[in-house]
């Protein structure tokens, strides 16, 4: 990981977010953080926002920045007012926010691919512009890469798509089930964490012994390349037969991937750059009850699950084989002919 000169063991991905804000904020001594609409970055109260407005996308305001809605009951308005909330590839967003709080932006966090919302990419140069305004204003790029860290390479999508954060998390991929997580960043940044400065960042069980050493075994076996070939291989196999089982029904639908996880996005012709596009396009009713056969009468569970936005993108693990993706566009293309498609209406 190219940002990873030093880095702390936690145990899951909302503790990674949750204290690389904070040691962002202690670095730069400020205090608001900067985030997406949809990107996910754990259940931590101020950074559960703007994740699911489950009706529709929040309100833009005339600076560009959404109305900041919490993604669950319980948190205090008091965590929104120092979260700031923009849709994902708001370029014009992204610099009114730092003309608007420049004395205040401690960093800004995302996910540099945003697979909670299927997988979403940044447009050319977006995150190119992030880095230059973050370092021209004393704030931390800070990459959740929970999702897209060790799915299709070791270096993860900072390495692929040659833009180095100065902090990124991960979790979930490298720990192949144990409960793990980790903080990577650089030296002068990571160096704030006890015993070395005074950021506390601890837990019963971080770092334990267990979990470190499956996790390195994890990382061993992912370096000969073999299970991420294998997992491209299924990947791209698996994109086009749903391509091609969705066109023989006639159903608008953009497929994209990074590293197994598969967003289907139905009803969108062309590639979304936001969430506000996807729910604009995703005929829920329909995907509900597709969801209900594939699930009832082709045992399908969780292929396609329905959330209020887009249904849950497909993740692909080392388990799985060709004649397993065979099947299941098999039963997809059994079940769109017992579901009529309907497409949302404005």
């Amino acid at each position: 990981m190219p940002c990873a000169e030093k880095v702390r063991l936690v145990n899951s991905g909302l503790e990674a977010t949750m204290y690389a804000t904070r040691i962002a904020r202690a670095v730069t001594g400020k205090k608001i953080i900067i985030k997406f609409e949809g990107h996910f970055h754990g259940l931590n109260d101020s950074l559960t926002w703007n994740i699911d407005t489950s009706a529709h996308s929040a309100t833009k305001k005339k600076n560009g920045e959404l109305e900041r809605t919490p993604g669950t009951i319980g948190i205090p308005n008091e965590y929104g007012a120092l979260t700031v909330p923009l849709q994902w590839n708001d370029l014009e967003g992204i610099e009114n926010a730092f003309r608007v709080h420049n004395e205040n932006i401690a960093g800004v966090i995302l996910e540099p691919i945003a697979l909670n919302i299927g997988c979403v990419r940044a447009d050319t140069g977006f995150l190119e512009k992030l880095r230059v305004l973050t370092e021209k204003n004393g704030a931390l790029l800070i990459f959740d890469e929970v999702l897209t860290g060790f799915r299709a390479n070791l270096g993860g999508a900072q390495k692929e798509l040659n833009i180095t954060p100065d902090i990124a998390t991960y979790g979930k991929a490298f720990g192949c089930g144990m409960p793990i997580a980790a903080i990577a960043g650089k030296a002068d940044f990571m160096d704030v964490i006890a015993p070395k400065g005074p950021v506390q960042v601890s837990g019963t069980n971080t770092g334990r012994y267990l979990s470190v050493s499956v996790a390195h075994k994890v990382l061993t076996h992912l370096a000969t390349g073999k299970v991420f070939q294998h997992i491209y291989d299924l990947e791209m196999q698996f994109r086009a037969g749903l391509k091609q089982v969705f066109d023989n029904h006639d159903i608008p639908c953009h497929i994209d991937s990074y590293g197994g996880r598969i967003g289907v996005h139905i009803g969108c012709k062309t590639a979304p750059k936001t969430m506000r596009d996807i729910e604009e396009n995703y005929p829920r009713p329909f995907a509900g009850k597709l969801f209900s056969e594939l699930s009832r009468n082709h045992k399908l569970y969780g292929f396609l699950m329905p959330l209020s936005f887009c249904p849950e993108p497909i993740t692909l693990s080392a388990a799985h084989d060709l004649e397993m993706i065979e099947s299941a566009c098999n039963s997809l293309n059994l079940a769109l002919g017992r579901v009529e498609f309907h497409e949302k209406k404005s």
